[in-house]
C-alpha cells in the first residue's frame, strides 16, 4: 500500500514538472492547436480560426459557427505576401481590399459587414487598426504600380485616423490621441490595436514620406505614454482598460509590439514595460498562476496535468507488476 502511494506521489510530481515545462515554452501553440481541433470536431472554435473561401480569400470562423471576411486579417496576409515576395497572393488579396473600399471626398473606408457584439459594434463599422493596415498595404502596392488612384486611396485611409474625421481617434488630452480598434464614444483602450496602429503609421511614413502620418504617430505615442502604466497588472498586461486581462498569446504579442515600437520611438517607458512584461512572462508558470490567476488557463493546465498523472501512473503500474 505504501509503495502504491509513493508511486502515485512520484507520478504526480513528475507529471507536474513535465507539464510545467511544456506549458512554459509551448502554451501558445498548444492553445492554437486545441482551438483548431475543437473547430474541426464541433464546427465552432473557442474564439476564431482562419479558413479560406473557394477563391482562396481568408475568412474567420467565429465561435457562433459563422464565417466572415475580416478585412484586417486579409490586409495583414496581403502585407505578409508583399514582404515574402509572393506577388500573386499580394495582388489577389489587395484586389479584394480595393473592391471593398468605400470613398468620400476626403476619406476611404474598408467596412466590417458583420456585427461584433463583444464591443457593441453594429455593421457596417470601421476600425482604426484595420484602416492603418489597409493604407500600408495600398502604399506597398503603389510601389509596384504607377496608378495614381493607389496613393490617393491610401491617403484617404490615413485621413480617417485624424481627430473628428471619422471618430476612429480619441483626444485624451491636447496633443495626445488614442486610436480605437473598436470605436466608441469613450474608448475601450485596446492595447494591441493601439500599438499596431502606431507601428503602421511609421511604416506608412517610410513608404510615402507623408509627414501627416508622422504627426499622428507623435500624438498617438503621447497618448500611449499617458495610458500605458494602467495596462500593467503585477508585471502582466491587460488586453483593454475595461478590465480584461490579456491571455498569454496577447501578453506575448504586447511584448513583441512594444519591442517593435521602441525601435521606432526610442521611448524609455515603452522599453520599461516591454522588459517588465517579458520578465514576468519568463517566470515559471506555477508562479504566474499566483500573480496572474486566470481561471480558464489554470483549468486547462490542471486537466493536462491530470491526464499526464494518470498516464504515468498506468505506466508505473505496468512496470512494477
Amino acid at each position: 500500500m505504501r509503495i502504491k502511494i509513493r508511486g502515485l506521489l512520484f507520478a504526480a510530481l513528475f507529471s507536474l514538472i513535465i507539464v510545467s515545462l511544456i506549458w512554459q515554452f509551448a502554451e501558445v501553440p498548444i492553445s492554437l492547436f486545441a482551438e483548431r481541433g475543437v473547430a474541426v470536431l464541433s464546427g465552432k472554435p473557442f474564439n476564431q480560426i482562419r479558413v479560406l473561401d473557394h477563391a482562396g480569400i481568408p475568412q474567420q470562423l467565429y465561435r457562433d459557427g459563422k464565417r466572415h471576411y475580416n478585412p484586417l486579417f486579409i490586409a495583414v496576409e496581403a502585407s505578409d505576401a508583399y514582404h515574402s515576395g509572393d506577388t500573386s497572393t499580394f495582388l489577389k488579396l489587395s484586389d479584394w481590399l480595393l473592391e471593398h473600399i468605400e470613398e468620400t471626398d476626403s476619406t476611404a473606408f474598408v467596412s466590417y459587414s458583420f456585427d461584433y457584439p463583444v464591443y457593441q459594434q453594429k455593421a457596417p463599422w470601421h476600425s482604426a487598426l484595420t484602416q492603418a493596415v489597409v493604407m500600408v498595404c495600398l502604399a506597398q502596392r503603389a510601389e509596384q504600380e504607377q496608378d495614381p488612384r493607389l496613393p490617393e486611396l491610401s491617403a484617404k485611409l490615413l485621413n480617417t485616423l485624424k481627430p473628428a474625421s471619422a471618430k476612429l481617434s480619441y483626444e485624451i488630452a491636447p496633443g495626445a490621441l488614442w486610436f480605437m480598434e473598436y470605436p466608441a464614444p469613450q474608448p475601450y483602450y485596446s492595447l494591441s490595436g493601439m500599438i499596431s496602429t502606431l507601428i503602421k503609421l511609421i511604416e506608412y511614413h517610410e513608404l510615402t514620406g507623408d509627414d501627416s502620418a508622422l504627426e499622428l504617430f507623435d500624438r498617438g505615442l503621447q497618448g500611449l505614454w499617458m495610458k500605458l502604466p494602467e495596462f500593467d497588472y503585477h508585471g502582466y498586461s491587460y488586453y483593454n482598460l475595461a478590465g480584461l486581462k490579456a491571455g498569454r498569446m496577447y501578453h506575448q504579442r504586447h511584448i513583441q509590439r512594444l519591442a517593435e515600437l521602441h525601435k521606432y520611438s526610442g521611448d524609455p517607458m515603452v522599453l520599461h514595460y516591454r522588459e517588465r512584461w517579458q520578465k514576468a512572462d519568463r517566470l515559471p508558470v506555477l508562479w504566474q498562476f499566483i500573480f496572474n490567476p486566470r481561471p480558464k488557463r489554470i483549468l486547462a493546465f490542471s486537466l493536462t496535468w491530470l491526464g499526464f498523472w494518470m498516464l504515468i501512473s498506468l505506466i508505473l503500474r505496468r512496470l512494477y507488476r
